[in-house]
């Protein structure tokens, strides 16, 4: 880090500071269903807070951990955390910090009696409303959210034992592919900087966690439903707990050699998750979610990686077949710059990603 970057860094240090309460315990919340990035973040952010302003809080997250290298990572972290599901409504609004997602994300879930008084975050946002007394960091240029927390931790002159160096050197290298997807500058120098000083056992237990059988089904029906059109894959989960499954799903097919896009489907209790994700430049896979889903639900994301959510709730299967159909054919429109294709024509053009090419004469 510059004399530059320090001072910058130095800057919103004292701006957040200057919003703390610091006679009141603070709750620092990553998003619905936490992946590396937002765990690490969170830890990050409460040794952070512990050390340069003598404050304490507690990690709060609601929904559940489920792939196998993030329950791993939860295991790992030394500091404690709840689920906002627990937590006993205060008499007063409880402060709260949230990393890696923002207060008008629909991808968290704020308690009621929770007001938010800081964001720090690396995502796209469209909705740049904030309030005046609410501290934003929210830089769509990083790779990673632990990027940023490293660099605070790194002007503060807080460093990160090396349990907790482990695990937000892996959360850089899962949120960016090991360096390969959306990473600047920053994002190598605290790569290398955390990954000099971690726990290089945790980083290898976090990444070969052992997988439930479960997984294994989900990958074959994962497998078997996958399609191939042209440089486009994608599959379907009829029905699964967690969402995480579906962007793993997402990542793995876009492995494929030739392949340029990918996304995954499921259907999770009464929602429909997609994850979109492509190699290719300029994708922009966040806006093209934006514009499939519309006002039908959310979504959000980077550029080459998106993800998003429909309500189906109410809906007859009828309906949510009907549903699903018509966002696939939306995505693979927008992929090959054409308008909605029909999914019995995505039938008859596409073919199972088990086929094998008859070999040249």
């Amino acid at each position: 880090m510059n004399d530059v970057e320090r001072s910058a860094a130095e800057k919103r240090i004292d701006q957040l500071g200057a919003i703390l309460p610091h006679k009141r315990r603070i709750l620092i919340m990553p998003h619905d269903y936490p992946d590396p990035d937002a765990l690490a973040s969170a830890a990050a952010m409460h040794l952070l807070l512990v050390k340069k302003f003598g404050i304490h809080s507690q990690i709060a997250f609601n929904g559940t951990v489920s792939r196998a290298e993030n329950k791993e990572l939860l295991k790992r972290l030394r500091y404690k955390w709840v689920r906002t599901s627990s937590l006993v409504p205060p008499s007063r609004p409880m402060y709260a910090i949230l990393v890696d997602t923002a207060p008008w994300s629909t991808n968290i879930t704020i308690p009621p009696f929770v007001k938010p008084i800081a964001v720090v975050d690396h995502h796209c946002h469209t909705r740049a409303h904030q309030a005046r007394d609410l501290f934003a960091d929210i830089r769509t240029g990083a790779g990673a959210t632990t990027t940023i927390m490293h660099e605070y931790l790194k002007a503060a002159g807080v460093v990160p034992p090396r349990w907790l160096a482990a695990i937000m050197a892996y959360a850089i290298s899962s949120e960016t592919l090991d360096l390969s997807r959306e990473y600047e500058e920053p994002d190598v120098k605290a790569y290398i900087d955390l990954a000099a000083r971690a726990d290089l056992k945790i980083i290898g237990k976090i990444r070969h966690a052992p997988l439930p059988r479960s997984y294994y089904a989900l990958l074959q029906e994962a497998l078997t439903n996958a399609r191939k059109y042209e440089k486009a894959a994608w599959s379907h989960l009829s029905g699964i707990e967690q969402p995480e499954i579906v962007a793993e799903v997402a990542d793995l097919l876009l492995r494929m050699e030739g392949l340029r896009w990918s996304f995954c489907t499921a259907h999770v209790n009464d929602g429909l998750f997609v994850s979109l994700r492509s190699n290719e430049r300029g994708a922009r896979c966040s806006q093209l979610l934006r514009a499939v889903i519309a006002r039908k639900g959310s979504s959000g994301g980077h550029d080459s990686m998106a993800a998003g959510f429909m309500d189906l709730s109410g809906l007859s299967d009828t309906d949510r077949l009907e549903r699903r159909r018509n966002l696939v054919g939306a995505i693979l429109g927008k992929i090959f710059r054409k308008s909605p294709i029909d999914y019995d024509r995505i039938e008859q053009l596409s073919q199972p990603l088990s086929h094998q090419p008859a070999p040249e004469a």
